[in-house]
């Protein structure tokens, strides 16, 4: 069996889908990180996260199916615009990532979630949204 790249490559295709809404929208999202980042002084930032996965095995081939998270962290307000702001960055990520099925060759997913939360990092708690992409899979030959 060859090696897989399967993780690299995955994470490198959503963080590919950040950095092109970054591009094309760079006053709603400043920053895009392959894994949590030490530090997070530009805001609104998205970052990946938790990479969990399943195997199964068959005769032939292996399937791995990953469930990578991304996090969409902003700082706290009450401030209405700040939330319609927020709220404009998210549905265009919504948009962005259903517009790209495969992260990486071979690779293909059909669903995920989008959910509200608080984020704490640090001495700090943030307003994120998590996205978390539930069945993006792959199959490989098995030797």
């Amino acid at each position: 069996m060859t090696a897989t790249t399967f993780r690299t490559d995955t994470v490198a295709g959503i963080l590919g889908v950040l950095n092109a809404y970054i591009t094309a929208h760079p006053a709603e999202l400043l920053r895009a990180y392959p894994a949590r980042p030490e530090s997070l002084a530009d805001l609104p930032a998205a970052f990946i996260e938790n990479r969990p996965e399943s195997v199964t095995h068959d005769s032939g081939t292996r399937t791995r199916t990953m469930s990578p998270s991304v996090v969409v962290v902003r700082r706290i307000t009450d401030n209405e615009e700040a939330m319609t702001a927020f709220d404009t960055l998210i549905d265009g990520l919504v948009d962005a990532f259903t517009a790209v099925p495969q992260f990486a060759t071979d690779t293909i997913w059909s669903a995920f979630t989008v959910a509200d939360e608080e984020y704490a990092f640090g001495d700090y708690i943030f307003a994120a949204v998590r996205f978390t992409f539930t069945n993006i899979t792959v199959m490989e030959g098995r030797a």
